[in-house]
């Protein structure tokens, strides 16, 4: 029997369609074929790009079900690679932006191919982790590699790492346990010890963290780098601690912040058992590398934070002892030296030496600046901070401090000159340039500048300049309210505070300028009056502005309540380093001679406040002097 003509069309179509079927999958295995030889010899980001455009090329002109599969996996591969490729670019990277962003993209594109990618998923976290990245995306993606990666235990360890960095601002239990689980699949986890370390130290569980701590140097026995990075990262630790106890002790903790949970005596007991484990961690780092100078400077900034000066001083001697030309070991020497006046000689001689030895080293040329600041032997200072200026002439830091030494020197018009050299650096047109947050640290910047100039300003009378420097300076202050305002404060950004020593100062000149002109009392008193809030009425010398700002106005009975009140706050002070019984002393002078001023009704003049300087550089230089012939007395006997 003969099939019917339908059969016969239908079995021609079916061939007709194998046939084009069978064709597209052999020019789609072809591509395929070629993106797996293309993909062996790949090296270059546009190599795996090649490889990626094969593959999709080779999906759209058809495949088998498992060469498909094939296909995606090679393209999920590539494009992975191409991630880790843009990854490595964001080294040295100011902005990460840009490539982050390109990597982040290429694995979406990969998971997107193969959603089971673990690997893809944990760099997509690792990437959001990175500064301006998206938590919410890193946290989304860390939890789809977690439940991908459980035949792989170290990814999977990492994974859970990430976790808990990412929740460990709302939910630090729960962070905690994500640390712990990363510790039990991997215990060998540098990563995940040295953070649980960080955490239980910081939360105040200083004997489980020192454990953590112990088991990376078990686990990197006789590594010295190890020592060291351990070292390192327990030394700020320990700085922490101290910083914490400061702040509860000078009461700076923010009433807004949560309340403490360790008391001062804890955080200091915690802190000398920190720097305790560093000090082993040294000693064991000297046995196996005692050719290393470094160590033995590590172990003296240890035992000098421990207060153990004396012992600090032993290790730097054993260690010039073994290299007597190591000006690193002089400089901590004479660091340790100077501490106490007694030992000025011989922090000089050790100083003298190390600048010998090279007298290019400017960390060396910096520390005999502040020695010789601290002794306030200025000249000398100041040589030295030329001497540095010479070398690094845009050291702005340094043009600072040279212009206060000039100051101090009584030589007001050479710090003018420098602090015009710093403020020419400072242009408001640099502004723009810096990133927002960046912006208002600037300005900051730029007050404290001109807030020195225009002291510099008063010192030589030119007192309508410093009126200048100060209006500017005040101006500055309300930019960076206004750019706070509008960006928020950041989670280490403190809010701006009106410099008080510019408010004092210009309502100082604006109420006792010799020039007519300049002087007004209501802005002056305006002006003082914020000084003394933002210094919560505790400085006698801005109690004293607002009581010459009364003055002015002629309320000399607002005048008087004010400076007597600045005596009963200079009385109170507790005696310091800074605040030194002979500066309350000559404050209390300063202040009497304002207070007969006031009875009498008189307005207090800048001039008569030149003239007490004069008298008290004066009584200075002859104290100096009495001092020098003395010691040059006691050598001739000596001889």
């Amino acid at each position: 029997m003969r099939p019917s003509i339908t059969i016969r069309i239908t079995s021609l179509f079916l061939l007709l369609l194998s046939s084009s079927l069978a064709l597209a999958q052999s020019e789609g295995e072809d591509d395929l074929e070629a993106a797996f030889d293309l993909k062996l010899k790949a090296e270059k980001v546009g190599d795996y790009e090649d490889v990626v455009k094969l593959c999709k090329s080779a999906i759209k002109k058809g495949l088998n079900e498992e060469g498909e599969n094939e296909a995606k996996s090679l393209a999920s591969s590539a494009l992975f690679q191409q991630a880790e490729q843009l990854k490595l670019r964001l080294r040295g990277q100011r902005d990460p932006t840009f490539y982050r962003n390109e990597a982040v993209k290429l694995l979406k594109e990969a998971v997107d191919f193969n959603p089971e990618m673990g690997d893809a998923w944990l760099l997509i976290a690792q990437l959001n982790l990175i500064r301006g990245g998206d938590r919410d995306e890193a946290l989304s993606a860390v939890e789809q590699a977690i439940g991908l990666m459980d035949e792989q235990p170290k990814k999977q360890s990492e994974a859970y790492l990430l976790r808990s960095m990412l929740i460990q601002p709302d939910d630090r239990e729960a962070s905690r346990e994500s640390l712990d689980k990363s510790i039990e699949l991997n215990d060998t986890s540098m990563g995940a010890l040295r953070t649980r370390c960080t955490v239980l130290i910081l939360d105040g569980d200083v004997d489980e963290g020192l454990k953590d701590h112990e088991r990376i140097l078990e686990l990197n026995e006789g590594n010295v780098d190890i020592l060291l990075a351990q070292s390192a990262v327990l030394s700020r630790l320990a700085d922490a601690k101290q910083a914490a106890a400061f702040q509860q002790e000078n009461g700076d903790e923010d009433p807004e912040d949560e309340e403490p949970t360790q008391t001062v005596e804890e955080l200091k007991a915690d802190e000398t058992k920190i720097r305790e484990s560093v000090l082993d961690a040294f000693e064991t780092a000297l046995k196996l590398a005692p050719e290393r100078n470094e160590m033995y400077v590590g172990k003296a900034n240890t035992l000098i934070s421990l207060e153990r000066n004396d012992e600090a001083l032993e290790t730097i001697n054993k260690l010039i002892e073994r290299d007597d030309k190591s000006i690193m070991a002089l400089r901590k020497k004479a660091q340790i030296l100077l501490v106490d006046e007694e030992n000025d000689d011989e922090t000089v001689k050790v100083l003298d030496r190390a600048a010998k030895l090279d007298p290019y080293d400017m960390d060396t040329r910096r520390l005999r600046m502040a020695f010789f600041s601290a002794r306030s032997q200025f000249s000398e200072a100041i040589e030295e901070g030329e001497k540095i200026i010479e070398k690094e002439p845009t050291n702005v830091g340094i043009m600072e401090r040279l212009a206060l030494l000039y100051s101090l020197e009584q030589k007001p018009k050479k710090a003018i000159e420098i602090y015009n050299g710093v403020l020419r650096r400072m242009p408001m047109s640099l502004v723009s340039q810096l990133p927002p947050r960046n912006r208002p640290l600037f300005l900051a910047q730029k007050i404290g500048t001109l807030r020195s100039r225009g002291d510099a300003y008063l010192s030589t009378s030119e007192h309508e300049k410093a009126i200048e420097d100060y209006e500017e300076a005040l101006d500055l202050g309300d930019q960076i309210e206004e750019m706070q305002a509008s960006l928020g404060l950041g989670a280490n950004e403190v809010e701006y505070t009106p410099d008080d020593g510019v408010l004092n100062n210009l309502a100082w000149v604006l109420s006792t300028s010799t020039n007519d002109e300049l002087r007004d009392g209501d802005r002056a008193v305006e002006l003082a009056t914020l000084a003394c809030e933002v210094t919560d009425y505790k400085a006698p010398h801005i109690l004293s502005t607002l009581a010459s700002a009364y003055a002015e106005k002629g309320d000399f009975e607002k005048a008087i309540e004010w400076i007597e009140k600045g005596i009963e706050v200079n009385a109170e002070r507790e005696i310091t380093e800074i605040v030194t019984e002979e500066e309350i002393k000559r404050q209390l002078d300063s202040l009497n001679k304002e207070l007969e001023s006031y009875k009498e009704e008189k307005p207090w003049r800048e001039d008569q406040a030149e003239e007490d300087a004069a008298k008290i550089k004066a009584e200075k230089e002859k104290a100096k002097k009495e001092k020098e012939d003395s010691d040059d007395k006691d050598k001739d006997e000596d001889k």
